[in-house]
């Protein structure tokens, strides 16, 4: 028996022995790619230069091989490194040819009526591409699979895959009784709409006259403009109070019911939950991420496109819930459960309450708030994990990557944490294992958008906004997020500079000084705004994608 006992003893020193040399080995090796890939961020020569071809907004721009031959050449003399080809959009269709997805020839949505039958996009960008040594990423739309306006796409055919929302309807209640429900508040009013407009966000109504608008002050009316018939200006939004405005039916139902002097109330809330078709605040249509048929079939286009296509790159698009109110099904509600092991008694209030405090809608976190917030990270996290393996597995050398917004603070309303599991958020939506689900680490590298006007700090904090509403502020929180476990390559949406191309060239400046690369989205302005000469400018010498540097990519991937 002695002998027996010494030998186990013997055993356990053995393997708390190796267990210590692997820890003490990666605490090494996350020290090693912490400090290279931080000496990285002041190599200008090692600096990627993406651009980003939207599927939509370039439909009849690369219709063709000649327009596809003379965009690419136009990249390439920009000297851009890589294309990130979108093709499969936010309606589900796809611009290749696929056995799995509808190709976008054959939609209904009238914006690309008259797109070429069985055009195959994504092989005629590779074949121009690679004249150049131009590398090229094939980025899906992941989780958002129709149009909710055209009632147009995959999810249309398969309503069991919707995401499911929370959402809480306001009514306007008048005097006599009559209530109508708000469209929505502080948003534009469309056609039908009847729309709620505050003192928080507007001095007077944004809207044109073709509607009526209500001043409301205290609760009773004080002011009835149709404008509709008199032309008359926008109503001045109280101080103690806000303006409905109406259009069409609401129109109609404002004139028969709300008056002068009369009462009225915006606080009644009916809780319900909508499919994505029918939720029209969004205009595509989301799936359920959770669900394992959905997954199946994002995974089969992956599979797919590494398959048939010689891509260099598979980048996630929308990977995420759509909004703070998706998903809310039975079957998120029955994950849910498990995860946290015990019923939720009060569905869904125990997750958020959706209330009106001065006559604004306001989310009240309850007491699992938290721990949705981490379940759905979690969620996405797992989803991130299918998809590397499965693209290494097949093709080691092709590179997996994805997009997501730099604004973290909010982020997580999204579902998702971009960040690496090493860093550890202190705000009061994160639970105490909210970094544990962090996918940083699945990527060969990440594109943070830095979507903000100015440039620096000192700009947005003089625009009376939070530092990190700059280029400068929000490619630091990303990077302090990301903690060097990979490639963080910041990104400009060009349209917010529009008429300013210098101010364009300085954030395009910080965002490559401050990570390690940029990611320009989209084609479509530089050809609108005919900004390619700055482009160029910037990028006269020459500098390789850190990703493409194999002793960098080794550290990364180490850390999978």
């Amino acid at each position: 028996m002695k002998r027996i006992f010494f030998m186990l003893v013997a055993f356990t020193l053995i393997l708390t022995s190796m267990n210590t040399q692997t820890t003490l080995a990666k605490t090494d090796n996350d020290k090693k790619r912490i400090r290279e890939l931080t000496r990285l961020v002041e190599q200008d020569d090692k600096k990627s230069r993406i651009l980003w071809y939207d599927l939509s907004a370039n439909l009849f721009n690369l219709d063709t091989p000649e327009k596809v031959r003379n965009i690419v050449e136009k990249t390439a003399n920009a000297n851009i490194d890589t294309i990130i080809l979108d093709i499969k959009n936010s309606t589900g269709f796809v611009a290749y040819n696929s056995e799995i997805a509808p190709h976008i020839s054959t939609s209904k949505i009238p914006k690309y009526q008259g797109y070429p039958e069985n055009y195959d996009l994504l092989q005629t960008v590779i074949t121009e591409a690679k004249k150049h040594d131009i590398k090229v990423h094939a980025a899906i739309n992941t989780f958002s699979e129709a149009s909710t306006t055209y009632q147009d796409g995959p999810a249309m055919h398969h309503p069991e895959w919707q995401t499911t929302y929370y959402t809480a309807i306001q009514k306007v209640k008048a005097a006599d009784g009559s209530t109508i429900e708000l469209t929505g508040i502080n948003t534009t009013r469309g056609q039908d709409h009847l729309v709620l407009y505050t003192p928080s966000k507007y001095e007077e109504t944004p809207t044109n006259r073709w509607g009526v608008e209500v001043q409301v002050i205290d609760d009773v009316i004080t002011q009835v403009s149709d404008r509709n018939t008199t032309g008359a200006p926008p109503v001045q939004v109280p101080d103690k109070g806000y303006v409905i405005s109406g259009n069409g039916t609401a129109r109609t139902w404002i004139l028969e019911h709300l008056k002068v002097g009369d009462q009225v109330s915006v606080t009644d809330m009916e809780t319900k939950f909508v499919k994505g078709q029918d939720y029209t605040p969004s205009h595509s249509t989301f799936v359920n991420p959770i669900r394992e048929d959905v997954q199946r079939y994002e995974l089969s286009i992956i599979e797919e496109l590494v398959d048939n296509y010689d891509v260099d790159g598979i980048v996630l698009d929308r990977a995420r819930y759509s909004s703070i109110y998706a998903d809310f099904s039975d079957l998120s509600r029955e994950k849910f459960e498990a995860y946290i092991g015990k019923k939720v008694e009060n569905w869904p209030t125990d997750i958020f309450e959706i209330k009106v405090e001065n006559h604004e809608r306001k989310n009240v976190p309850g007491p699992l708030y938290q721990k949705w917030i981490e379940w759905r990270a979690g969620n996405i996290q797992s989803f991130f994990q299918k998809a590397e393996k499965l693209i290494h597995k097949k093709e080691p050398e092709t590179f997996f990557s994805t997009y997501v917004g730099s604004w973290y603070p909010d982020y997580y309303s999204e579902g998702v944490n971009w960040a690496s599991r090493t860093h550890h958020p202190e705000y009061d939506w994160a639970s105490p294992d909210y970094h544990k689900k962090g996918y940083a680490e699945t990527l060969d590298f990440i594109m943070t958008g830095n979507y903000f006007v100015d440039v620096t700090k000192e700009e947005a904090v003089a625009s009376g906004r939070p530092d990190w509403h700059s280029v400068e502020g929000s490619a630091e929180i990303a990077m302090d997020a990301i903690n060097y476990s990979t490639f963080n390559y910041g990104s400009l949406y060009l349209n917010q500079y529009i008429n300013d191309p210098e101010t364009f060239r300085r954030a395009l400046q910080m965002a490559v000084d401050k990570t390690h690369g940029i990611m320009i989205f989209d084609l479509i302005y530089l050809e609108m705004f005919d900004w390619w000469y700055i482009v160029e400018e910037e990028f006269a010498e020459e500098s390789e994608s850190p990703h493409h540097i194999k002793k960098y990519m080794d550290l990364v991937r180490e850390d999978k």
